[in-house]
């Protein structure tokens, strides 16, 4: 393509920016009129993400401002059951990944993707987001059946905190290992429309965010569908042995603790997939791509992750509306042990359904819930 029909295609770039692209592409991209339209409609995805999931930390910041003015010292308490911690790692890693796609702006402005500091910053924000969501996704899809299917919720705040620690590390350390032992090899280039691992590095691209992506998949899928038909009634699962389960006609006369149940687990599967809904097209296109690298449109690239990029506000509008009160979403708690201020007590009311765990102290507390309990880990037991 010569200068000439460069600038009919609305490329800004300098003469000398667009011969260096030509020779090489991993270190510039010039955009053209059209990518720039495309990388804008994606950008404004993850600004949304963004924006949604900035309300629900604004949500949580205020409920930890209002137990810090009104709990005593002794009494606070940020993480009261697994599903907070999974819930906080889930949207921690949706705002990274809105945050890393709304740094697209800077490309749409100066009309090109190029190495730097920027690029190397937007590639390693936008692999701890989507790997972060991912993995976390996953831990709750599994976390969901282990409390269904096989009868045994874990209840462990801190068990849970650890297996998320040891998630993160990994991601962090797979972040860090890939920039430096790829240090000054354009390890986070252009891609070509924005900034994340360069093309030269399959492997790290599998093993640092393609094969959680894929696992969460696989995983989700399976565990979707036998859970699907045991909340309608068709599946009962024997209670002493779970491997062994039944066929049967949905009972219209099940009692109205099971039907909570139910809805509580259809509550929780639904990030898991919303979130196959929101990959499965990236993924596709991503195998496409390493089988012919030029088989796929701009067009195609830019659906395919504005849907993707949706995912943090599409998870953030699941947590409002199923309404969870857990720990980390409200504000009303009571500890059974000590008492609690006056302006907390008056505040609970009538406590029409309660959760308990363990503290670090050993007492208990209950969390006021709403009367469907959405938003909790589900049991049969």
């Amino acid at each position: 393509m010569d200068v000439i029909n460069a600038g009919r295609l609305g490329i800004i770039c300098t003469t000398e920016e667009y011969a260096r692209s030509l020779v090489d592409p991993t270190a510039i991209q010039c955009l053209t009129r059209g990518e720039s339209i495309g990388l804008t409609i994606v950008c404004e995805a993850g600004l949304l993400s963004l924006v949604a999931v900035s309300y629900i930390y604004t949500i949580i910041l205020r409920n930890m401002a209002w137990r810090l003015r009104c709990l005593h010292s002794e009494k606070l308490v940020i993480f009261h059951q697994p599903m907070d911690l999974l819930m906080f790692s889930l949207f921690s890693a949706d705002l990274l990944q809105g945050i890393g796609a709304v740094m697209d702006i800077r490309w749409i402005h100066l009309g090109k993707v190029e190495v730097g500091s920027f690029c190397t910053s937007q590639g390693i924000i936008q692999q701890l987001g989507e790997t972060g969501v991912g993995m976390t996704t996953l831990l709750i899809a599994v976390y969901t059946f282990l409390g269904i299917w096989i009868g045994k919720n874990i209840r462990s705040v801190r068990v849970t905190g650890c297996i998320l620690a040891v998630v993160w590390t990994f991601i962090v350390l797979m972040v860090a290992l890939g920039n430096a032992t790829n240090k000054g090899k354009h390890y986070e280039s252009p891609t070509p429309y924005w900034c994340w691992i360069g093309q030269g590095y399959l492997q790290w691209r599998i093993w640092g965010e393609y094969i959680w992506f894929w696992i969460t998949l696989v995983v989700s899928f399976f565990i979707y569908i036998p859970l699907y038909f045991w909340s309608r009634g068709n599946i009962n699962i024997d209670d002493k042995s779970w491997w062994r389960f039944s066929f049967q006609r949905s009972d219209p006369h099940a009692s109205p603790t099971l039907k909570v149940v139910r809805r509580q687990a259809l509550a929780m599967l639904a990030y898991p997939v919303v979130y196959c809904i929101s990959i499965l097209p990236l993924s596709i296109v991503r195998w496409i791509t390493f089988v012919h690298p030029d088989s796929v449109s701009s067009t195609g690239t830019f659906v395919v992750t504005t849907i993707f990029g949706l995912s943090g506000a599409a998870n953030a509008v699941l947590l409002l509306t199923t309404r969870p009160n857990s720990g980390l979403f409200s504000k009303t708690i009571e500890f059974t042990s000590g008492r609690a201020p006056s302006v907390l007590m008056q505040e609970l009311g009538p406590m029409h359904d309660q959760n308990y765990s363990d503290r670090a102290d050993g007492s208990e507390y209950h969390t006021h819930d709403d009367d469907s309990g959405l938003g909790r880990l589900p049991s049969r037991n």
